[in-house]
């Protein structure tokens, strides 16, 4: 009996999670709860037995495209797919602004950071300050850049972008581990 409830309460989340990404991208400018179960064809009571809140739904539907973020801001991204993400990001830049910034900038942030608490989670023991500061140092440096690339406050190819999100969070994870794990090279630019 408990598996068959697990498998529907799956499906009945994805349907949320797909309904509320299809008025996402179809660039609703509020989505409300009522929409999202409009669309997912479930009753209102259902949609908070799985979230609390639009907010939350959105939260849950950044985790997949946030996954390629959050290895890169820990140090372990591939280039390509970072570069794929901002891509993505940058021809959906109205959607990327009022998904990170403003009302919900923290929010992401908190998202991020234990996304990235959870790839160093073996690590914990060898930084040199608490996981979840490290986390939060990591997730705000790997979104500032791209807070500020999809404003336009200054251009930048997609491709560049990613290779330096992908280099920095290997450098500031090095430089997060204990002293006696050994000095991060540090390579002057001429």
């Amino acid at each position: 009996m408990a598996a068959s409830m697990d498998r529907r309460s799956a499906r009945t989340r994805a349907a949320l999670i797909e309904a509320f990404n299809h008025l996402f991208l179809s660039h609703h400018k509020t989505i409300r709860v009522s929409d999202i179960v409009a669309r997912a064809n479930v009753g209102r009571s259902t949609f908070y037995e799985h979230y609390k809140s639009a907010d939350d739904i959105l939260l849950q539907a950044m985790t997949r495209p946030f996954a390629i973020l959050a290895d890169a801001a820990a140090g372990m991204g591939d280039e390509a797919r970072m570069h794929a993400q901002l891509q993505h990001f940058w021809e959906n830049r109205q959607l990327a602004r009022s998904s990170i910034m403003g009302r919900m900038h923290d929010k992401v942030t908190r998202l991020l950071a234990s996304m990235v608490e959870e790839r160093l989670r073996n690590e914990e023991g060898a930084l040199a300050i608490p996981l979840r500061l490290a986390a939060l140092q990591l997730a705000e440096a790997a979104l500032g850049p791209i807070r500020g690339w999809i404003t336009a406050e200054a251009p930048c190819t997609a491709e560049a972008l990613a290779g330096a999100i992908c280099r920095c969070g290997r450098a500031m994870r090095a430089a997060l581990g204990r002293e006696s794990r050994g000095d991060f090279p540090v390579h002057i630019l001429p």
